[in-house]
């Protein structure tokens, strides 16, 4: 495998040269590895702690099978498994950049692991590890009343249509928890994960498609579309920093300061700079400064979910445009 990488990347470094030390390893690699890049940092054990949330409902047999998964560590195919996950781990923990995606290439060894104790009947019978199972509930209820939550507080509406699919996933939840003993981890299992399907239905099927707030990012890039009158809209932002947001307005759109987007709609043309409210004022004197002449658009209330905090988004169009 080594050999077959090899050539690979020494090709990309020939071609890209010093652009590849100072890009790729030095801005994108290294930094990550001594501070929380792009407001997205966090302690070590981090990971930890998402797991049983991102790896659910699957999550919940993972305490129940480390006593026998520990006992088989020597065996080869536990041995390969766990040198899959281990080290990796630990070093995207010791990394001080974490996002949840980071660590999804080790969950399949993980349900790997899971699934050969489970197979061989070999899941801890301790009470105290047991006791988890209760997890299946506890989260389901927890993501459900969340989910009505932000219907309420978000929606300024009760959001009836996901109440059916929510009602659902309590049920499976706390049968998966309460028939664990009498049914076994399989049908258990089974139940959570019926119960995490009705879940991502009502949240995804049923909230974030209401909740038009929760995503400026796409009323944004319906606005330069309607209103660009050009084939080819080059679009900056300044202080709202979503991932959709690329995929939306296109990959040439460039992320910078508020200064940096005036002296952008400058060069003329069919531009649009979306401006974040704390990126206003020096927006504002910088376009004094440069004599912009610019022309004010749509404003936005929403909710940066990269950040889970209120902003307010104003498009702002150079003057002359076509």
């Amino acid at each position: 495998m080594l050999l077959l990488v090899l050539p690979w990347f020494v090709a990309i470094v020939v071609k890209s040269g010093d652009s590849f030390f100072t890009e790729s390893l030095g801005h994108d690699l290294f930094a990550k590895l001594g501070s929380g890049q792009e407001s997205h940092g966090g302690p070590p054990g981090t990971y930890l702690v998402l797991f049983w949330l991102t790896f659910f409902p699957g999550a919940m047999l993972a305490g129940l099978a480390a006593p026998a998964i520990w006992r088989a560590r020597r065996e080869p195919g536990a041995k390969f498994l766990l040198a899959w996950i281990v080290p990796a781990w630990i070093l995207l923990e010791i990394v001080a950049t974490k996002l949840p995606h980071y660590v999804l290439p080790l969950y399949p060894a993980i349900a790997i692991l899971i699934a050969g104790v489970i197979d061989n009947h070999a899941l801890s019978r301790r009470p105290w590890l047991m006791a988890g199972a209760v997890w299946w509930f506890v989260i389901t209820l927890g993501l459900g009343i969340a989910t009505v939550a932000l219907h309420i507080t978000i929606g300024q509406q009760p959001g009836f249509l996901a109440w059916p699919f929510l009602v659902a996933a309590l049920i499976f939840g706390l049968f998966a928890w309460w028939l664990y003993q009498v049914d076994g981890a399989e049908l258990s299992l089974l139940r959570a994960s019926a119960a995490s399907i009705l879940l991502s239905w009502a949240l995804f099927g049923m909230t974030f498609t209401s909740l038009p707030r929760l995503f400026p990012a796409n009323d944004l890039s319906k606005y330069v579309r309607f209103t660009a009158g050009c084939d080819d809209p080059k679009v900056a932002t300044a202080g709202y920093h979503e991932p959709s947001l690329v995929f939306l307005t296109g990959t040439n759109l460039k992320h910078v300061s508020g200064a940096e987007a005036a002296e952008f709609l400058k060069a003329g043309g069919c531009r649009f700079a979306f401006i974040e409210g704390r990126q206003e004022r020096s927006f504002a004197q910088r376009a004094d400064a440069l004599g912009l002449r610019y022309a004010k658009g749509t404003r936005l209330d929403g909710i940066n979910i990269s950040g889970g905090r209120p902003i307010t988004v104003t498009v702002y169009r150079a003057e002359g445009g076509p």
